[in-house]
């Protein structure tokens, strides 16, 4: 059963729809959570559904691809996103301008005869290289090619880290916060080392600015408001005429708003008492004088502060064109407001500079001394990471190799080097510390431990991947794993321990597995079967999730290579029984 916590947490691939790629004209295939296997005869188009997934994974497109007849092909993958989305998923959508619905996305690819491709993430239109960026975090390729990663080495020392989990993630926080107040720090004796070279220039530009932020005082929002009272006082005298024919309106003494209603209110008030619906007539009309007071008090203090300054226009101009000159000569932006705010900032910031610049010297050593100290803290952070990564090392070696014994590769050996630089240098901290990881692998007794691109063929990386899978799959990010000749060379009990392996990383995540073996096969969750129509095509009804009495007649054929042997489907029923006695 697939974990319910790696279910409700993980993102998922959903389904692949495919048209025009070659044998496959038309087809739609839904992946589930838990171990999917997808089987077929050689040539059926089990190899076409890895191309077509490695397209919506912004693969290199390829105009051969296409199908005969067709003009283009068109693939899509739908994803579930984890939840909750993390952070890289969440800003790469957002700078695409991806809206997620329902959790989902949709990464799409086409390619036409003249080799022309187009990317789109849920509709938008993107490149290949965001389909790539994207797909990265969600689900992760291991075949022969794709396998390759392994062997740089900021992949293996991010294997390492995740196995490390919680651990070496809070002291890696901690080490990136350290590094940052350092170079902060670097940053600025550089910056005052260099101002110091032209001081006096520096102090005369400083100190002007300075005294004429002081002088001028501005506001944060004062350009604004003044372009406001500007417009206001440009229409004063429409504003004056409205102003004094509404107060008119209110106060007539024969036809005014507030007269009328006083005597509406004075012939209900006589009659208070004796109706309780003409008595809430009379309540309404007595609220609506009072606002009318308030409002007629609000329009002659109005008329009052249109009267009070005449000379408030010419004053607000005058003021407004010094705030302009003075955003224009210390802002840098083209857009009056964000320069207008970039002036003040620097005027808030220039005391301060002229205290670093007058302290010159002494700041400059105030600082050296800081950043010798900080220096220290860091050094003692990154070893901190490296004595975290070196003892996690030593187990996680030891894990991968008894994964490995069950995975037909009983004389494998790995080893685990974590190489540090001495920190010496400041080039030497980088944002993962100081250590580079270095993992070697030999497949065979008595071979000496190489690096993974020298030591292991398409098929013994393949396994390698899949038990350092299974070691730290409770950690790793990543939600769907897809395996290609992940059996390649193993049969009888050693790829009977391949599927147990497989089906044990899929209760942590989603496992797509193309196979050859029934001792595989069996351990599906979900079983999806490819073949050919008799004219050669694979379509929609040829990629199918076949039903548990259709699972003994595949692995029969897997295990005979002939359709209906009765012996074959004794076995086949022998060995999925095997996984039912598992699973109970």
């Amino acid at each position: 059963m697939v974990s319910k916590k790696s279910a409700s947490t993980r993102s998922h691939l959903q389904e692949i729809t495919i048209r025009g790629l070659g044998v496959i004209d038309n087809a739609q295939v839904e992946f589930k959570p838990g171990l999917n296997v997808i089987t077929g005869e050689t040539g059926a188009g089990k190899t076409m559904l890895l191309t077509a997934l490695n397209l919506i994974l912004g693969g290199k497109a390829d105009s051969d691809l296409v199908r005969t007849g067709q003009e283009r092909l068109t693939t899509s993958g739908r994803f579930i996103l984890p939840n909750p989305i993390t952070p890289e998923i969440s800003e790469l959508l957002e700078e695409n301008d991806v809206i997620i619905e329902e959790g989902e996305v949709l990464l799409n690819r086409n390619v036409a005869k003249d080799g022309k491709s187009r990317a789109m993430v849920s509709g938008i239109s993107t490149t290949a290289a965001i389909l790539h960026e994207l797909s990265a975090h969600l689900i992760e390729v291991h075949g022969q090619h794709a396998n390759q990663v392994l062997s740089k080495p900021a992949k293996q020392r991010e294997v390492l880290d995740s196995y490390c989990d919680s651990e070496i993630s809070t002291a890696l926080q901690e080490y990136r916060a350290e590094l940052e107040e350092y170079l902060s720090l670097k940053k600025q004796i550089e910056d005052l080392t260099k101002a110091s070279r032209d001081k006096e220039r520096l102090l005369s530009e400083l100190s002007e600015l300075d005294s004429e932020y002081r002088k001028l005082k501005p506001g944060k929002d004062e350009l604004s408001e003044l372009d406001n009272l500007i417009a206001k006082l440009g229409s004063i005298e429409e504003l004056r005429i409205a102003a004094t024919g509404a107060s008119e309106a209110l106060n007539h003494e024969e036809q005014g708003g507030l007269n009328s209603l006083q005597h509406s209110k004075k012939y209900l008030q006589a009659a208070r008492g004796k109706d309780p619906y003409l008595d809430e007539i009379q309540e309404r009309i007595s609220e609506a004088l009072f606002n009318l007071i308030d409002a007629s008090g609000d329009l002659q203090r109005y008329l009052d502060s249109l009267e009070a300054d005449p000379n408030a226009l010419e004053n607000a101009l005058q003021r407004r064109s010094i705030l302009l000159n003075f955003a224009k000569k210390y802002g840098t932006s083209t857009d009056r407001q964000v320069s207008y705010h970039e002036a003040i900032e620097r005027g808030i910031l220039a005391g301060e500079r002229i205290k670093d610049l007058d302290g010159g010297d002494e700041r400059i050593a105030q600082l050296a001394n800081e950043v010798d100290k900080r220096r220290d803290v860091l050094l003692k952070c990154a070893t901190r990471l490296t004595m975290i990564r070196e003892a996690a090392a030593i187990k996680f070696a030891k894990q991968v190799e008894q994964e490995l014994q069950v995975l037909a590769m009983p004389k494998a050996k790995l080893s685990v080097a974590v190489n540090s630089r001495t920190g010496q240098s400041d080039s030497d901290f980088q944002s993962f510390g100081l250590d580079e990881v270095q993992i070697l692998f030999s497949a065979h007794s008595g071979g000496e431990l190489l690096p993974i691109a020298k030591a292991a063929s398409g098929g013994e990386l393949s396994r390698l991947m899949l038990g350092i899978e299974v070691v730290i799959a409770h950690s790793y990010p990543v939600g769907t794993y897809i395996f290609d000749e992940v059996d390649a060379g193993v049969g009888g009990k050693a790829a009977l321990d391949v599927g147990r392996r497989l089906k044990r990383l899929a209760d942590e995540a989603q496992v797509i597995v193309v196979t050859h073996l029934p001792q595989v096969a069996l351990w599906a969750d979900h079983h999806i079967k490819v073949e050919k129509n008799s004219d050669g095509v694979v379509t929609e009804s040829s990629i199918r999730a076949i039903s548990d009495a259709e699972r003994e007649l595949e692995i029969a054929r897997m295990l005979s290579g002939v359709e209906g042997s009765e012996h074959a489907q004794e076995h086949a029923r022998e060995l999925l029984n095997l996984r039912l006695a598992a699973k109970a």
